[in-house]
């Protein structure tokens, strides 16, 4: 079934088609991989995807109680915030509880011991054992040792690019959403953290949308590769080294073909 579906969608660049009458599905567990040459439309088509950007013609249907992450190339954050409330101020129910209780937990660590802020620790505690919010908040400490973020009282106006797109790529992750859109989510990742990046996405149960230069990356994570060139869009059923397979083979019949 799917989640998300593009009928006949374009979009231009000026005058320019980026692509045109694209029609595309997405399925709860597909694991997509968008590939094309730089300024081939990559990051429209996501932005379109995501309802981030309006098709020029065409429509998109989502379908109705699905959640939603977007990793943007260049996230953009309030800097006056922390790194903490920068993960979990933005989503409410659970992961507000979350962030309460960690930031309670800075204020236990720090000294203060008051039987206010005791009794609010169990307050929350109580709250996350009634919610599932265990599960989230282990995951959530999981991710931000395995990313690298260790200190979460810092503010965003002090950390650098990478680190701003370790913060916002956390984010995604521990939100668990049921569609997940990265767009560059390997940029200013060493290599032992790609690879517990594939690891995590191998098991992610979701829909998964990414758009990579890194075809090894590409190779491990996806299932199917959707290829944007010439204002075309086109879908590979299998990972990179599928597509590269069959694109070669379509090239032999054109060149064939040009020769008759």
């Amino acid at each position: 079934m799917n989640i998300i579906s593009l009928e006949n969608v374009s979009k231009n660049y000026g005058f320019k088609p980026l692509f045109e009458n694209v029609t595309l599905g997405l399925e709860d567990r597909d694991k997509i991989g968008i590939i094309g040459a730089n300024g081939s439309g990559k990051t429209t088509l996501l932005r379109v995807i995501a309802g981030l950007e309006e098709p020029d013609s065409g429509r998109v249907i989502r379908a109705k109680g699905n959640s939603l992450a977007f990793l943007s190339q260049n996230p953009q954050f309030d800097d006056n915030l922390t790194v903490l409330e920068t993960i979990f101020a933005s989503s409410g129910g659970v992961m507000q509880t979350i962030l309460e209780y960690e930031n309670a937990c800075h204020e236990l660590a720090a000294g203060d011991h008051s039987p206010k802020l005791l009794e609010r620790v169990s307050e929350l505690q109580h709250e996350l054992e009634m919610n599932g919010g265990w599960e989230i908040e282990t995951n959530a400490r999981s991710v931000l040792t395995k990313l690298e973020i260790h200190d979460t009282s810092a503010k965003m106006g002090t950390l650098s690019g990478g680190q701003r797109k370790r913060v916002a790529l956390a984010h995604e992750l521990i939100f668990k959403p049921d569609i997940l859109i990265l767009d560059e989510p390997t940029n200013h990742l060493d290599a032992d953290t790609i690879e517990w990046l594939e690891d995590y996405l191998q098991r992610y149960t979701g829909a998964l949308l990414l758009v990579t230069h890194d075809r090894y990356f590409l190779d491990r994570v996806t299932d199917r590769i959707v290829e944007v060139d010439r204002a075309t869009v086109q879908s590979f059923a299998g990972n990179y080294a599928y597509y590269l397979e069959k694109k070669a083979e379509q090239e032999e019949l054109r060149a064939v073909e040009g020769h008759k």
